[in-house]
């Protein structure tokens, strides 16, 4: 996608269009969103805005704004495909929602808090700072959700080539290893490297790196807000690490060694450090997809591979493989899924007063009502039962391009971009039922980037692989 034409080349010379230099690298800015939205603290944003205004969300509501001005403008030559119309039906249900909370307004029942909740929360407040609340809380869902929907239009319509999806997706990857190291070193010293991460200009919404703990384990959360973000995000990457990782296009060994398994060794360590039965599920999601696509070769190297991997896990870092055992013996004795599953009758009670268009994104706000860690009954709630099927679709729809794109690739490579694309997509998706994934600005960005990159591949999937040089 480009703001300006293509300057043909002169008549007789034989020689292909040169693009005019005034035009924007679609790629290159992509590569410094994931830079800002990976690399940068999810606290630091500016003051003047609040918490929709870190800089990868204003640099998405920029990449929104310039899509519709280069479509209106004939300049977007990318076909509609089913990932336009998904979008377009989510942006659209976002908008009447938010309209229809407005006319009907927002009311908080008696009994819609739990005994866990903070004492402060159970304070009275008035109806009028109720709905000034709701208004903001749904003015920055709208800014929130147009820079993803700005992502996934830039990625899908922006590259134009297998070349610079590679290289994009090379870059989050090694921005991903950054920030699995930094969670390794939190892991082992309890200390978080991000919050010495300050830039002009952005404050902190609340402090950065704090630390927690489960059974004497340190937590790890990064440049992420929470260990359960952290965890999810790394996993939805993961995929796209392991494709690099057995696709290599550096030369040489060592080369090879250094620029695809070390990032692919360090997102897959970090991954179980956030100790998250969320990030496990979605990595057991993640290496089902992947396992039953893979050749049958590959699939006997990690069958032998993944018991002394294991067991070298357990002499490394102790205690961890039984922690994260007992996530999941505990069944629903365990406080986190008791408390989850506490929340569906009072959630229910709200939905019922606005069922088919809900009361807008981002306005069931935790301080007023009660914590959600649930996207899908956030949804359900805020969007109504028109905007949870929207948002589901938009899933359906990236797993069904990755997919097409991974049947009909014209090379082995391409067809295991899609593979790992659609792995990567569907565990993101069942994580939105483990917890509130738009509430946390890393896992909703990595979720329309995905889904961009699905629109993108399915674009390409009949093009041949880019001639690549020598070095």
């Amino acid at each position: 996608m480009s703001t300006t034409p293509v300057v043909p080349a002169p008549t007789g010379t034989g020689s292909p269009p040169v693009p005019d230099r005034a035009s924007l690298p679609a790629a290159r800015l992509l590569v410094l969103w994931a830079g800002l939205m990976l690399l940068l603290p999810s606290e630091l944003v500016l003051p003047q805005i609040g918490s929709a205004g870190s800089p990868a969300n204003l640099l998405g509501v920029g990449f929104l704004l310039w899509w519709v001005c280069a479509k209106l403008a004939g300049r977007v030559e990318a076909p509609i495909n089913p990932m336009h119309v998904a979008l377009a039906i989510l942006v659209v249900v976002v908008l009447i929602s938010f309209a229809n909370g407005m006319v009907h307004g927002w009311t908080r029942p008696v009994d819609i808090r739990q005994p866990a909740d903070a004492v402060y929360t159970f304070t009275p407040v008035s109806q009028a700072e109720l709905f000034d609340k709701s208004m903001l809380g749904g003015m920055r869902g709208l800014i929130t959700i147009g820079s993803w929907v700005g992502v996934a239009l830039m990625v899908m319509d922006g590259l134009r080539s297998w070349r610079e999806i590679d290289r994009l997706v090379s870059w989050v990857v090694w921005m991903s290893a950054v920030v699995a190291a930094i969670g390794i070193y939190q892991y082992f010293t309890g200390d978080n490297l991000a919050r010495f991460i300050r830039v002009p200009g952005l404050s902190a919404t609340y402090e950065i790196g704090t630390s927690i703990s489960r059974s004497v384990l340190n937590r790890v959360s990064s440049t992420t807000t929470h260990p359960i973000e952290f965890c999810v995000v790394l996993t939805t990457i993961f995929p796209l690490a392991m494709h690099r990782a057995l696709h290599p296009h550096a030369v040489g060994t060592l080369n090879k060694i250094v620029a695809c398994y070390v990032p692919a060794g360090l997102i897959g360590l970090a991954i179980p450090m956030a100790v998250s039965r969320s990030g496990i599920v979605a990595l057991a999601v993640v290496m089902i997809v992947l396992f039953s696509g893979w050749p049958n070769n590959r699939r006997i190297w990690v069958v032998v591979l993944a018991p002394p991997t294991a067991i070298l896990m357990r002499s490394a870092l102790p205690g961890l493989l039984g922690t994260i055992k007992a996530l999941f013996s505990q069944g629903t004795s365990d406080p986190s899924v008791t408390a989850r599953t506490a929340d569906y009758g009072a959630v229910l009670e709200i939905y019922s007063a606005q069922p088919w268009f809900g009361r807008g994104a981002f306005t069931f706000i935790p301080q007023y009502y009660r914590a959600l860690d649930n996207q899908i009954l956030l949804n359900l709630v805020e969007l109504g039962a028109i905007g949870l099927a929207a948002s589901i679709w938009i899933f359906a729809v990236g797993y069904y391009l990755a997919r097409y794109a991974k049947r009909h690739a014209l090379s082995i490579e391409r067809s295991h971009f899609g593979l790992a694309l659609s792995a990567g997509i569907l565990a993101m998706l069942i994580t939105y039922v483990t917890f509130d994934a738009w509430g946390f600005a890393k896992a909703g960005a990595v979720t329309f980037f995905l889904l961009g990159l699905a629109g993108a591949a399915r674009k390409l999937a009949h093009t041949p692989d880019d001639t690549r040089p020598a070095t």
